[in-house]
């Protein structure tokens, strides 16, 4: 059992085959002030093991000697056992050795018996009774920082499947209703008007957000779980940065932002995942074009990298309202939202810069921002080129 922080008893087992030296260890007990001991004795091993391991003494006093067996033999059984008071072994005078293996095999104290006075004896007891608090302590926070960490490792697997499931139960209505709509749209069940096309193409944009939203709760939880990754294969990035640009013009241009594309010639072919790296490139444009009020500009751009010939530079540049400084280390955060000045509501999940910077560290690349509040904000992420330059 445990011993109390502070008891007024305290029960005390002895195993010693000596009735002699028994009694003398009683007596010594009942010479210690201010601590009244209960002492059990028993004289055989068989006998002492079996009380050390019923654990109801607050400390256990072994001697060496102990018929056909030896107080080691009894730690040596017990050891590896939790469930027991501390042992404190008596030993007889010039017994280094089995004072070292005694302390090996986990005894808590020793104590020469021919030398062993109510101080000692008390001082050891003391010792070994607080030890063993600590210990049965520290066990206890261990346990419990174990079953809390246990606890969250299952709550996240709950989050995960959760995200899985909902993604998938969402997506499968809403790809049908997205074909209906562009039945409609495709006038295959017959002709609309202006006014029903412009209808049908806000709705179609919605469904393309919560498609991506969707996405985005299928990609967090591959990340998550480590399932995500890339197929990396040598292609021209410059390709991909018109195509992106040229799909986000007519968003661009039905706010007001122009939208201009500047990449270098001759950029060298660099190491990616076409699909990942457009969803970098989009979630980054889609993200300028809504924090840039109209009349404001829009800038992708791409380089060689000065100083690192290895990597090539892609950057967004936006003239929006800007990043406040204390924002900044916390944007790439998952479910992490900057809010819209112009708009009192918020939009999408505040994942896409996490998926973004995560895509991005699968190609072995960086994402990075810098931003002046008022002014506006740069994003930039680096790829790997496919050739090294030779020196």
């Amino acid at each position: 059992m445990s011993a109390a922080e502070a008891p007024d008893t305290l029960r005390v087992l002895l195993v010693e085959d000596d009735e002699d030296d028994a009694a003398m260890t009683r007596a010594l007990l009942s010479n210690i002030p201010g601590t009244r001991f209960e002492m059990d004795w028993v004289s055989s091993y068989d006998r002492g093991l079996e009380m050390i391991q019923a654990n109801r003494h607050d400390v256990d006093l072994v001697d060496y000697h102990l018929g056909m067996h030896s107080g080691l033999d009894l730690l040596h059984a017990i050891q590896g056992e939790t469930r027991h008071a501390p042992v404190i072994m008596l030993t007889g005078h010039g017994n280094e050795s089995v004072v070292l293996e005694a302390m090996r095999s986990g005894a808590a104290d020793y104590l020469p018996k021919g030398s062993m006075s109510s101080e000692s004896l008390e001082r050891a007891i003391s010792h070994a009774v607080e030890k063993f608090r600590l210990r049965c302590h520290l066990d206890e926070r261990h346990r419990e920082l174990q079953q809390a960490n246990d606890d969250l490792k299952m709550r996240s697997e709950e989050i995960e499947r959760f995200y899985h499931v909902l993604a998938h139960e969402l997506k499968t209505p809403l790809t049908a209703a997205s074909e209906f709509v562009d039945i409609l749209l495709e006038e295959i069940s017959g002709p609309i008007n202006a006014d029903q096309r412009e209808y049908l193409q806000i709705i179609d944009g919605c469904f393309d957000s919560l498609k991506q939203n969707i996405n985005d709760l299928f990609d967090i939880t591959r990340l998550e779980t480590g399932k995500l990754s890339v197929t990396l294969e040598s292609a021209p990035v410059d390709d991909l940065i018109h195509q992106v640009v040229t799909s986000f013009g007519p968003i661009a241009h039905h706010k007001g932002v122009t939208l201009d594309c500047a990449v270098s010639p001759n950029l060298s072919a660099v190491f990616m995942d076409p699909q990942r790296i457009r969803q970098v490139l989009n979630n980054l444009l889609s993200n300028a074009i809504k924090f840039t009020p109209s009349g404001g500009f829009v800038t992708i751009a791409a380089s060689e990298e000065t100083a690192n010939p290895s990597f090539l530079t892609i950057t967004v540049t936006d003239t929006g309202q800007g990043i406040e400084a204390d924002q900044l280390s916390r944007i790439f955060g998952r479910l992490y939202q900057i809010r819209d000045d112009s708009s009192p509501s918020v939009a999408g999940l505040g994942l896409g810069l996490f998926i973004a910077r995560e895509l991005v560290k699968l190609h072995g690349g960086t994402l990075s921002v810098t931003s002046t509040p008022g002014v506006g904000s740069t994003f930039s992420f680096t790829l790997r080129h496919t050739s090294q330059p030779t020196s």
